[in-house]
């Protein structure tokens, strides 16, 4: 069964080199940065069965919402209600049940109703 194994590793690593070329020969790509949006809107907290949800969402321009991924600091004053200003990435996460769910990774977050 090792011996199994180990041929099935070694043929799967040998078949996906390409023989005669060094790896710097092949192209690769790199990730186009993508420029970071603002939104201004208010918060609300969302739970769901199962737990296909960040938690948070932000109502905002016309009854747009989107869900928030929130960084750590912020769970300790974020509230239902709250007038915020994020800024950050717009990025999508796929859920058993409710398949991919268009979310906002938040990078600032900063309290409008001060």
């Amino acid at each position: 069964m090792k011996h199994l194994l180990l041929a099935l590793l070694v043929s799967t690593l040998t078949c996906s080199i390409t023989w005669g070329q060094s790896e710097s020969a092949i192209p690769l790509l790199s990730p186009v940065p993508v420029p970071d949006s603002h939104l201004t809107g208010t918060l609300e907290r969302k739970f769901a069965i199962g737990g296909d949800t960040t938690g948070w969402s932000l109502s905002y321009g016309d009854k747009k919402h989107v869900e928030l991924l929130l960084p750590k600091d912020a769970l300790a004053w974020a509230k239902d209600g709250l007038v915020v200003a994020v800024t950050g990435t717009f990025g999508t996460q796929h859920y058993v049940e409710r398949g991919d769910v268009p979310f906002f990774i938040v990078k600032t977050i900063t309290r409008m109703d001060k």
